[in-house]
């Protein structure tokens, strides 16, 4: 039972006001958890938490404790949980009104013994308390021999009294990492042939939630204790066990060799992208968790029956078909979140997701995302630390790069005698961006379009009509474009004199949105950016009969690793325009230094936006 275990009902939510307007829903008053670590790393842990309701959001946010945890594992026993009313009041909850539920993930996958403890608190108003206390034993460790547990303090909360007590047999190695916390090792234990650590935290102060902050991991005050020395430790207690799953048997070998026979696949890029593909279109998203499920995938083989499995069962099976080619390939433990950085201490608990490598090519592969296609991954895979498995090595996915990660529109306009917009666009996307958008694409199949055209068009307060053409978002053969077609409504007065700016249309317009990013006046933690180049041409073409009498001046913005550039030119009645946005950043962590320099750049943006065609 970790920390990272016991959830409220929701998560926090996100602010974009001002701090002096923010007030945090809540305040922990007191939280207190103890470890008890046997030799064998099995424990038991008791724990309590008090919070106060500061906001009427807050009733909804602390009405329902859930404590999640595995029933083959560990068992969970609530032993007292009550309300504290303003005036001092207690109403206790009933041990039998504290249900056992069983626990169903919102991405689809089925938890077999995953349950949750819920407790329903009563009569919540804003200066109620909340209380409950729990035990919990878990009896065997989730990795054999090792024990691990974490705990992050959010900067969204205001902590009166955290307390961690650590306590563990003498003849386990655990070893202890604190940031932000007061303690340490305490000179002797109350019990005989132990080691034990106590910490402190509080904090008096929240702060409202950030524009694409970075996950806690990566700067948040914490606790985490963990028997991993190093990486390579965690890689090799996750490959001992799924490394088995993948043995190749007789119909994974008569389905690789099908699969390479039939597309006439020679080289191991061919080979690799052919039984990616399989595994990325034809293994459905399922994970079904029994024992230690969580960390240890299931056999090639009954993957290969069901058609369906989570990410470790995608890695499996990707690997029995690689190997049934010839082809070495290697789990990659990596996170799903916004965090970059791996922890001082190692733990397994940073990782909640597994992608394929393949040392041959040098290159990571998510069967999990199906509209990725060989050489791309989805963005919240880029520039994060991963461990392989197979070796222990650590190793890092690529970084997003303007020459990969891009977008190319061309659009063409024509206005009407009656000011409305004639247009069609063609626009390439490439790297993180065609993975988006073949999604995109697949989830608007079967759907009214009109729907979606009007939804597209009113990004930027436009209305009319149009039509996306046709695409198969998983023929990775063929290069990833999305052309459409579309008529505006009158956009502008007509006979003039007149104006108009630029429209979009149903063309992307990557670079009209950066104008609406509105960044925070005061950043507090690093944030998440990405390098990546978008690049569009226009020519937007006049009735004969109509004198253009002013167009557009070309907007140049040059600093540090940001540009943007645009150039208008006005040949016979087409005016032709280009622009381009790239941006280069080092990693994907940025900071307050990269919002000043962002906000400068939309400044230009949004004076070369508002830029008006004049016309008679």
């Amino acid at each position: 039972m970790n920390f990272k275990q016991i959830a409220l009902g929701l998560l926090l939510c996100s602010s974009a006001v001002a701090f002096a307007q923010y007030k945090p829903s809540y305040t922990v008053v007191k939280s207190y958890s103890r470890f008890e670590v046997n030799k064998d790393a099995s424990y038991t842990q008791f724990f309590e938490e008090q919070d106060r309701v500061d906001t009427p959001q807050g009733i909804r946010m602390l009405g329902e404790r859930k404590i999640t945890y595995n029933s083959t594992l560990e068992t969970v026993e609530v032993l007292e949980a009550y309300t504290i009313q303003p005036d001092g009041t207690r109403i206790n909850v009933p041990l039998d009104k504290i249900r056992t539920q069983d626990e169903t993930a919102d991405d689809g996958a089925i938890y077999s013994d995953s349950k949750s403890k819920v407790i329903i608190y009563p009569k919540l108003e804003v200066g109620s308390q909340v209380y409950y206390r729990a035990k919990s034993v878990q009896h065997t460790p989730e990795f054999p021999g090792h024990f691990f547990t974490w705990e992050h303090y959010s900067p969204h909360v205001r902590y009166q009294n955290v307390t961690v007590e650590l306590v563990h047999d003498v003849g386990i190695e655990v070893g202890v990492n604190t940031k932000g916390m007061q303690g340490g090792k305490l000179e002797a234990s109350s019990q005989p042939h132990t080691v034990a650590y106590k910490f402190t935290y509080s904090q008096d102060k929240a702060y409202p939630n950030e524009e694409s902050r970075a996950d806690l991991p990566d700067f948040a005050p914490n606790f985490s204790a963990s028997t991993f020395k190093t990486y390579a430790d965690v890689g090799q207690a996750y490959q001992v066990r799924a490394k088995e799953k993948a043995a190749v048997t007789p119909a994974i070998q008569t389905l690789a060799n099908e699969l390479i026979a039939k597309a006439n696949a020679k080289t191991t890029l061919e080979k690799v992208k052919v039984l990616h593909h399989w595994v990325a279109q034809n293994i459905r998203y399922l994970g079904i968790y029994v024992g230690a499920g969580g960390f240890v995938p299931h056999d090639a083989q009954s993957i290969l029956d069901n058609l369906y499995g989570d990410c470790k069962d995608h890695v499996v099976i990707l690997e029995s078909l690689l190997a049934a080619a010839g082809i070495d390939s290697s789990p990659a433990l990596i996170n799903s979140s916004t965090a970059y950085l791996l922890p001082k201490l190692p733990t397994p608990g940073i990782f909640d997701h597994v992608i394929t490598y393949v040392p041959s090519l040098n290159v990571f592969l998510d069967s999990t995302s199906r509209f990725a296609p060989l050489g791309t991954l989805p963005s919240g895979n880029m520039d994060k630390p991963v461990v392989l498995t197979q070796t222990g090595t650590l190793s890092r996915t690529p970084k997003t790069d303007p020459s990969k990660d891009r977008t190319e529109a061309r659009i063409q306009m024509r206005l009407t005698r009656d000011g409305s917009i004639e247009g069609k666009s063609q626009a390439k996307m490439l790297g993180i961006f065609e993975v988006a958008s073949r999604n995109s694409q697949f989830n608007y199949q079967n759907k009214n379009q009109a729907d979606i055209v009007n939804r597209l068009l009113s990004r930027f307060q436009e209305t009319g009509w149009g039509e996306i053409g046709k695409t198969e978002p998983t023929n990775y053969d063929k290069a990833w474009r999305v052309d459409s077609t579309f008529e505006l409504d009158p956009v502008v007065n007509v006979p003039g004199p007149s104006a108009m700016a630029i429209p979009v249309g149903l063309a992307p317009g990557r670079i009209k949105n950066f104008a609406d990013v509105v960044l925070p006046k005061e950043r507090r933690f690093p944030t998440s950016c990405n390098s990546t180049k978008h690049e569009e041409w226009i020519d937007l073409a006049f009735p004969k009969d109509m004198k253009i009498t002013r167009v557009p001046k070309d907007v140049s913005f040059v600093k540090d690793n940001l540009k943007y550039q645009s150039a208008y030119e006005l040949k016979g009645q087409v005016l032709k325009i280009k622009r381009t946005y790239a941006a280069s950043y080092k990693n994907n962590i940025c900071g307050e230094e990269a919002d000043k320099l962002f906000s400068a750049f939309t400044q230009v943006l949004r004076r070369d936006l508002r830029q008006q065609v004049f016309f008679e």
